[in-house]
C-alpha cells in the first residue's frame, strides 16, 4: 500500500511505502515516521501515487486545510471609555520623566482628580509594562 504524505521538516511532498516505518526525505535528508505522518491519498498502484504526489503538491502551495470557519474582520469601533486612558498613562509618564522618585500621592496630584480605583488601574498598568518600578514600599521610579 503507497501513500501520500508531507515531510514535517521542509513540507516536501513525498509518495510512501505505508508499511515501511520510516522514510528519508530526499530533499532535507529528515527520517519521517510513515505511521504518525498524515497520509493524504493511499492507493495500491505506483502509477497512481506518481500522479497523487504531483496533485497534492499543486493543493499543498493553495493550502491543504483550510480553516472550516471563515474569518470574520473586526469592526474598527473603539470603545468610548478607553479613549481616557492613553491621556493619563501620558501624564503619568510625563511624571516619570520630571521627577526621580514619586509616591501615589504625587501620581493622583499629576493625574488629577481620579478616584482610588483608577488610580490603582493606572499604577498597576505602569509597574507590569515595566514603565516604572518600586523602589521602596511605596515609593516608585521610572524603569
Amino acid at each position: 500500500m503507497f501513500g501520500v504524505i508531507v515531510c514535517p521538516h521542509c513540507t516536501l511532498v513525498l509518495g510512501a511505502d505505508l508499511d515501511m516505518a520510516r522514510v528519508t526525505c530526499p530533499r532535507c535528508g529528515g527520517k519521517v515516521n510513515v505511521r504518525k505522518a498524515k497520509v493524504y491519498y493511499r492507493t495500491d498502484s505506483s502509477k497512481e501515487l506518481a500522479e497523487a504526489v504531483r496533485q497534492v503538491g499543486e493543493r499543498l502551495v493553495y493550502d491543504i486545510e483550510r480553516l472550516a470557519v471563515p474569518v470574520v474582520p473586526c469592526s474598527s469601533v473603539r470603545d468610548p471609555s478607553r479613549g481616557e486612558e492613553p491621556t493619563l498613562r501620558m501624564l503619568a509618564v510625563k511624571l516619570t520623566e520630571k521627577v526621580k522618585e514619586f509616591s501615589r500621592d504625587d501620581l493622583r496630584v499629576a493625574l488629577g482628580d481620579v478616584d482610588e480605583e483608577e488610580l490603582d488601574r493606572v499604577l498597576t498598568n505602569l509597574l507590569e509594562d515595566g514603565v516604572i518600578y518600586e523602589a521602596t514600599a511605596g515609593r516608585y521610579r521610572p524603569a
